[in-house]
């Protein structure tokens, strides 16, 4: 089996149903829930925790609009959580950006406000270098970025981050005439490469794990010796399938990172 460097879940279970952990410091975040997820990370030998930051209908760290006046009591949050998971030993992954755009969403325009981004960038490595072990440009960036917006920010990003790796999160692979082939990009300047499979993760029980084993050895033979965390995968994350999925695509060389308990 591969060296996991990192093993997250999207995906959990809260008071019996499916939630999502890269919103618990957004608008419908708890202390109670982020306690919860603590625990269930523990359990589940979890420890890396991806925290989306900007998202047009959940999360901002700002007021009256990106970028312009800090949400002091949200910024608070954010940060005792990032430190406490710090302080627990877990490793903490931000993630700028999640999109696309929603027109008439509470924090709508982000995506959009390409201006803006070198800034909150800068401000956020400033935050979060000390306590944090990489950084992720946004959740399903070939849905709201170009290739070059990506590879832009990346760059934008190592000016800032000191030595902490960066990536995103994309789906990339798919299946033409019954053979796996890449329909979309993989952006040249990233450290590694944050990987959602193919399928809907709703629709994650209906693969076998040698199928979806067999999706991620071909990405990793495309990825020109980036590592792989395969960040998204199913949903019902906890379930049998889901870790047997898991434990099949951590078994593959190239792969550093998993999403959902094994």
């Amino acid at each position: 089996m591969s060296t996991l460097l990192v093993h997250n879940s999207l995906f959990w279970r809260y008071n019996g149903a499916i939630a999502s952990s890269w919103y618990m410091c957004g608008d419908e975040g708890t202390s109670a829930m982020r306690q919860a997820h603590l625990r269930w990370c523990e359990k589940e030998k979890c420890d890396t925790v991806m925290l989306n930051m900007n998202n047009e209908e959940m999360m901002s760290l700002f007021r009256n609009g990106y970028m312009r006046e800090l949400d002091l009591e949200k910024c608070d949050v954010f940060m005792a959580y990032v430190r406490l998971i710090a302080q627990l030993g877990g490793k903490v992954v931000p993630v700028f950006f999640d999109g696309p755009a929603i027109p008439g969403a509470k924090y709508h325009p982000i995506v959009a406000s390409w201006h803006l981004h070198e800034a909150f960038i800068a401000a956020a490595c400033t935050a979060l270098n000390p306590y944090v072990r990489a950084y992720i440009i946004g959740c399903e960036t070939n849905r709201y970025f170009s290739v070059e917006q990506v590879e832009e920010l990346v760059r934008v990003t190592k000016k800032y981050c000191g030595l902490h790796p960066v990536g995103t999160h994309e789906q990339s692979v798919g299946k033409r005439d019954g053979k796996w082939v890449l329909h979309r990009r993989i952006p040249s300047n990233l450290d590694f490469y944050g990987y959602e499979t193919s399928n809907h993760p709703a629709d994650g029980d209906q693969r076998s794990p040698e199928d979806m084993a067999e999706e991620v050895q071909f990405l990793v033979s495309q990825c020109q010796g980036k590592p792989v965390w395969v960040m998204e995968h199913n949903l019902n994350a906890d379930g049998a399938i889901s870790r047997s999925q898991a434990r099949a695509m951590a078994a593959i060389p190239g792969v550093y990172g998993i999403g959902g308990p094994m």
